[in-house]
């Protein structure tokens, strides 16, 4: 960022709206080049809810344009043994998930949650 590269942070619920609106706008293709125009794309809570059939096939879209272009983030409470639970589908998942992984850094976390941990504090 310091350097001058463009970031945008997203949740995955968001994100797949957006795509959404765009497609029933007939502006899908331009809405996936304007986000090809970060360098960093950071998307949270992939996972977290359903995507329905459409949603997904936009999400790839935008995925393959920015596979070896681009850099993404993405934060998952979702292992990867579960990924094909909520991408549902088999033909969008393999694809979406091989570009995702190509060439990736994966930091599997755990622990409690923060949220939780303050709750109970207080």
């Amino acid at each position: 960022m310091e350097a001058g590269d463009k970031a945008l942070f997203t949740t995955a619920l968001a994100l797949v709206e957006t795509l959404e609106l765009a497609e029933l706008k007939g502006e899908l293709k331009k809405k996936i080049a304007s986000l090809l125009k970060f360098d960093l794309l950071i998307i949270d809570e992939l996972g977290d809810l359903p995507m329905n059939r459409q949603g997904l096939y936009n999400l790839f879209q935008l995925i393959n344009g920015l596979d070896e272009y681009r850099s993404v983030i993405l934060t998952t409470n979702q292992d990867f043994t579960n990924w094909g639970e909520f991408f549902r589908e088999e033909n969008v998942a393999v694809p979406i998930v091989d570009r995702l992984i190509h060439h990736s850094h994966v930091f599997m976390l755990g622990g409690e949650s923060d949220r939780l941990k303050q709750k109970l504090g207080n």
